[in-house]
């Protein structure tokens, strides 16, 4: 299986970048225990990490987060249509794309300290990679997508409800959607 073949440990990571990450502390600040820690393990690494390290047999975190932002999508659009059930699509496009923007992702990484817990490269770090928001946003799907395959959809959405579906009424109480949304359209249209 996949996850078998990562034959690097967290000790080893540990001792090469010359940090401790408390993995289970982590798993404790967002209660969920890893059955299989290669799963957060690979979630917490940032490319950087795996370019540094060659020597050792590690996989980067971008797959998982690939994973997480459609696990992402999903759960905050059935969200989102269950809550607004007489919003149009249009709107239920602006506020979803107020949620997953780069900046929400990131302040809610930084709620669960997540860039504390990252593998990156020393050159990362030392320019300020652990509170970047695009690693932070990134990693913060990369757990989602970690969650996923360890624990399940139900597991996931509890973990995106808890940390950015609560956002939504002051996203539209204070239209916070609506810059979101008119970048995401100049984006879309090349303007």
């Amino acid at each position: 299986e996949y996850w078998e073949q990562c034959s690097t440990t967290l000790e080893d990571k540990n001792q090469q970048n010359n940090m401790q990450p408390d993995i289970q502390e982590l798993e404790g600040k967002i209660d969920i225990k890893f059955a299989n820690a290669a799963l957060i393990e690979e979630a917490l690494t940032h490319r950087s990490y795996v370019n540094e390290n060659r020597d050792r047999r590690s996989n980067h975190n971008e797959r998982l987060e690939f994973l997480g932002d459609a696990v992402l999508e999903l759960i905050t659009t059935q969200f989102l249509f269950q809550k607004y059930p007489d919003r149009p699509e249009g709107d239920l496009t602006s506020f979803r794309a107020a949620l997953v923007r780069t900046e929400s992702l990131a302040g809610c990484a930084g709620q669960i300290e997540l860039g504390k817990y990252l593998f990156m490269s020393k050159g990362e770090e030392a320019t300020g990679g652990r509170s970047r928001p695009y690693i932070l946003a990134n990693a913060f799907e990369a757990v989602i997508g970690a969650i996923y395959l360890d624990k399940g959809l139900e597991a996931a959405e509890k973990f995106i409800s808890q940390y950015l579906l609560v956002n939504i009424d002051n996203i539209v109480a204070n239209r916070l959607d609506a810059v979101s949304y008119t970048h995401l359209r100049a984006h879309e249209t090349g303007r």
